[in-house]
């Protein structure tokens, strides 16, 4: 399991939070389609997952890291996202 995944799982969702993901991740999809589709610009396209998380978040890394989940169920590079939380949203 990523370290996303293991992030995501101790926030707790409920039944209610767990749609919302879903209904997240349905629709995240165009976007994750085009940047899997697209030629890299950074390793595994941790740029693209992470600018996209920085702007939705608002700096938020529990946000961040519901996002991250949304992202990985609609099919983005697991490896990215999880370097983008890194990389964007370091642990204190």
């Amino acid at each position: 399991m990523n370290q996303v995944l293991e992030e995501t799982i101790k926030v707790n969702l409920n039944e209610t939070q767990r749609e919302l993901v879903m209904d997240l991740a349905e629709d995240f999809a165009p976007f994750v389609s085009k940047v899997e589709s697209g030629m890299a610009t950074t390793k595994n396209n941790y740029g693209a997952y992470g600018a996209m998380l920085s702007k939705l978040s608002k700096g938020d890394r529990k946000l961040a890291l519901i996002f991250a989940y949304a992202l990985k169920i609609a099919g983005a590079n697991a490896i990215g996202v999880s370097d983008a939380i890194d990389a964007f949203f370091p642990e204190n």
